[in-house]
């Protein structure tokens, strides 16, 4: 029965946020090593959770090593990627020999002084193990795939979908090929082609271009053909080797798969202007959602996304419905530390007034007044129950809900995970009571939102996520690059 290990450890840098990641930030979601980790992520979406339980379908001996996940933001220090890269070499010793490894990454993790804090974490385990064991990595499709990567990993795959809701399958494939490899059914062998784009990640989905292409991928995907894999990558990061990739994973054919790699990579460079998107001020966008028969409607400022690395404290929306929105019911979402720690010094059902936002970003906004009563005070963790990352524990630390008239804006002292109405309920807003949500996300919000509403407008505010690529300054990735040179 092969041994193979099994250890994820996952944050998406945007080199424009002004946050930096600490091992805080890790350990707020929970640092998980060992059969802790096992037992926490067994029957999760989430990659650990698929390689663990095909490992054992496919008859071999899954040895949970480590599990850490952060929410996006600014580069690593490089005492975190340090530390994470230890944890990692230290479960690999405890676990004993190894026949191979499952390794989750991002694919967009930067550190200090380091564009491609994957491959450190992926060197820190080929250390540990005999150099004949096969690792296989799986990445989220924004990864941004180097020819270092592509070296020391066995192979790679990634992620077929966005929103992602194959994770666990994801997770899965990387296992299966990998059992395969060591039963010397396959011998899979990956190459990369990659073209100097980036792509709007709100046009990433499967009723898009993107969409297209992974239609054509997948009708080559036959024999010697193993994968292929598109990574359109996540605009917001300022590095090296940077562009838009497809992976090509072959059963020890090197030829056919550079051949499709580069022929996929020129399909999409072909179509990048279709890549367009549609944006609206906040005062257009509400209008729309008044005048919407779909309720609830729901409003993505993806320049302020968590998810995609920036502070999520812009009051941007918070004035604009003040403003323009109070004949709606409204909901709205806000990182704001101090004044959560203000509602809870007033206490449930005090009427309040606050200077909310622009807490940690200060470029793009000014704080905005926000006179309400403080409907609610809590700190609790969850459980998502979205189809993106479904049972895992988040926490956004306490927080508060304060009603302004027909708005109700929840106050957080971390990231809100308004890709999951679940999030909202709970806060004590039930979703299916609003005429409009705020969320802040590009396209993953769409498959947990799916169930309730498919009626949403893409905002044009200014952010460290901004949908608007061009307006981006780009120094340390290659040049030209797509759209920002013309």
């Amino acid at each position: 029965m092969a041994r193979i290990g099994v250890a994820s450890v996952i944050q998406e840098t945007n080199t424009f946020s002004p946050l930096e990641c600490t091992l805080d930030d890790f350990d707020v979601h929970g640092v998980f090593e060992g059969a802790v980790a096992g037992a926490a992520f067994a029957g999760t979406n989430t990659e650990f959770g698929g390689a663990l339980a095909e490992i054992v379908d496919g008859g071999g001996t899954a040895v949970p090593l480590l599990r850490a996940w952060s929410m996006s933001s600014g580069r690593l220090t490089g005492g975190t990627l340090e530390a994470l890269a230890d944890r990692l070499r230290r479960q690999i010793a405890l676990a004993g020999p190894l026949d191979g490894l499952v390794l989750s990454l991002h694919g967009a993790m930067a550190a200090e002084g380091c564009d491609d804090a994957d491959l450190v974490l992926l060197r820190a385990a080929r250390a540990g193990l005999s150099p004949r064991c096969p690792i296989g990595v799986c990445f989220d499709l924004h990864g941004n795939i180097t020819a270092s990567v592509i070296r020391e990993a066995s192979f790679v795959l990634g992620y077929r979908t966005y929103p992602h809701v194959d994770m666990a399958e994801t997770g899965a494939r990387t296992a299966s090929l990998l059992m395969g490899t060591l039963a010397r059914r396959i011998a899979p062998i990956t190459r990369v082609g990659k073209r100097a784009m980036i792509v709007p990640a709100e046009a990433q989905g499967a009723d898009g271009p993107l969409g297209v292409l992974r239609r054509r991928a997948d009708a080559a995907t036959v024999p010697p053909i193993l994968d292929v894999g598109l990574f359109p990558v996540q605009p917001w990061l300022d590095v090296e080797e940077l562009g838009f990739a497809v992976t090509v994973t072959a059963d020890g054919d090197e030829t056919a798969a550079l051949a499709l790699a580069e022929e996929l990579a020129s399909f999409a460079w072909d179509m990048r202007a279709d890549f367009q998107i549609e944006l609206l001020g906040p005062a257009a966008a509400l209008e729309r959602a008044r005048n919407s028969a779909s309720k609830p409607v729901l409003l993505s400022e993806s320049a302020d996304s968590p998810t995609a690395g920036a502070t999520a404290d812009s009051p941007a929306m918070v004035g604009a419905l003040l403003q323009h929105g109070a004949d709606l019911r409204s909901y709205t979402t806000l990182v704001d530390g101090p004044a959560v720690a203000a509602c809870f010094e007033a206490g449930t059902g005090t009427r309040v007034t606050l200077s909310v936002g622009c807490s940690v970003e200060t470029r793009f906004h000014a704080p905005v007044e926000l006179t309400g009563v403080v409907r609610l005070l809590d700190g609790q963790p969850f459980k998502l129950t979205g189809p993106f990352m479904r049972g895992s524990q988040v926490s956004m630390g306490r927080f508060a809900v304060v009603d302004a008239r027909g708005l109700s804006v929840l106050l957080t002292e971390r990231p809100a995970y308004t890709f999951d109405p679940e999030t909202f309920r709970h806060a004590g807003l039930a979703p299916e009571d609003a005429d409009v949500v705020c969320i802040r996300s590009a396209n993953l919000f769409r498959a947990g939102w799916e169930p309730l509403t498919t009626t949403v407008f893409l905002l044009d505010l200014p952010g460290a996520s901004t949908p608007n690529l061009r307006s981006l300054e780009f120094f340390r990735a290659p040049r030209p690059l797509y759209p920002v040179d013309q």
